[in-house]
């Protein structure tokens, strides 16, 4: 008899939904209102958590129990988006300890190459591995302790298969989504890797790693591992020099521009080069004096919201803010019809969050 090992969706809410229940004295009916009694917004808080456990149905559960644990330790009523995004390092952290246990037997010490990924960033070009492989070779520790099996897999494709077939990377196709390994029987080989594609560390170690948001093309030879620093990839093609003098010129302009109307263009265009320098990471497309359809509406800023964790998830998740409006004041009391003025600039289309930047007293 053969018993499939794919797991549906409707399946592993349920497993889900039945170890939630198991510890209340009184049973809410499966289908969902498990969840819904757990969380404050289930339907975000539910692909969160599978869509970042990749449906892993181990995962989802210790993610869950991380989550339960945080909301407790902050006494909350409820599981929070806060405590999500919050359960997301406990979860990281024993996800990769996990990871390393898991291969240790056929791949001895395998958790201390996995370690030299620490610091670097989240994706890297074939270039990239290259580089790593390279460096990993001139590891004395490494090639003490996984010098048995580590230059078998010193090409730059046996070394991502290797990281491939036990779920520490994907493969990234242009304008695809990233091919994590499937779970399940399906799963024969990993593509080929082209010089095309990117390699993605999977998600779920981004915070145990402290990965940067960033694409490594090549590791500075002199450097060490752990000791890379900031991988820079800076808005406008600018060196780490010339971004700190942009900065540094902005906080001048601030304090120099005069309130009220004579400085109000002024500091318009000072909210969009802080927008452009310091939140680049999350908010993209910034654009200026944005028109609704028939054009009686001008935003004075509107960015798109890619963040992927953070305050700007957060965000993005809580009020459905895919947009961010920034309606800029240059004056220091903000009056109530400042607040009615943002609140007709959000829509549902685009989310309920507007920043009114405005300079302080």
């Amino acid at each position: 008899m053969a018993l499939g090992l794919d797991w549906t969706g409707a399946q592993l809410f349920e497993l889900i939904e039945r170890r939630l229940n198991r510890s209340l004295t009184a049973k809410f009916p499966l289908g969902g209102q498990v969840w819904n009694a757990f969380f404050e917004s289930p339907e975000v808080a539910k692909t969160e958590i599978f869509d970042y456990c990749h449906n892993r149905p181990r995962d989802i559960l210790i993610y869950v129990s991380h989550a339960i644990d945080l909301a407790k330790e902050r006494r909350h009523l409820t599981i929070q988006l806060e405590d999500v995004d919050g359960a997301r390092r406990r979860f990281s952290d024993n996800r990769f300890k996990d990871l390393g246990d898991e291969y240790a037997e056929n791949y001895p010490q395998i958790a201390l190459v996995l370690n030299r990924f620490y610091g670097l960033g989240r994706r890297f070009t074939p270039g990239g591995i290259e580089s790593f492989i390279r460096k990993l070779l001139s590891d004395r520790e490494i090639i003490d302790l996984c010098g048995g099996w580590i230059f078998e897999y010193q090409q730059m494709e046996q070394f991502v298969r290797l990281l491939y077939n036990i779920g520490f990377i994907g493969l990234k196709r242009p304008g695809q989504e990233t091919r994590f390994r499937a779970l399940g029987p399906q799963e024969t080989s990993p593509p080929a890797v082209t010089d095309a594609d990117e390699i993605e560390v999977h998600k779920s170690y981004w915070d145990a790693l402290d990965l940067q948001d960033a694409l490594v093309r090549e590791l500075p030879e002199d450097s060490e591992f752990g000791r890379f620093g900031v991988i820079y990839d800076l808005p406008g093609g600018l060196n780490p020099t010339a971004y700190a003098e942009r900065l540094d010129d902005l906080a001048v302009r601030l304090q120099e521009i005069p309130l009220g109307i004579e400085g109000a263009r002024d500091f318009e265009t000072a909210v969009g080069d802080v927008i452009k320098l310091c939140f680049f990471r999350a908010l993209e497309n910034v654009e200026e004096r944005v028109r609704n359809a028939n054009g009686s509406v001008i935003r004075d800023w509107i960015a798109s919201n890619r963040a992927q964790t953070g305050f700007w998830s957060v965000m993005r998740q809580r009020y459905d803010a895919t947009q961010i409006i920034w309606e800029c004041k240059n004056y220091t009391d903000l009056k109530a019809d400042d607040f009615h003025q943002v609140a007709y600039y959000s829509s549902k289309a685009i989310g309920r969050l507007v920043r009114q930047p405005h300079l302080a007293p």
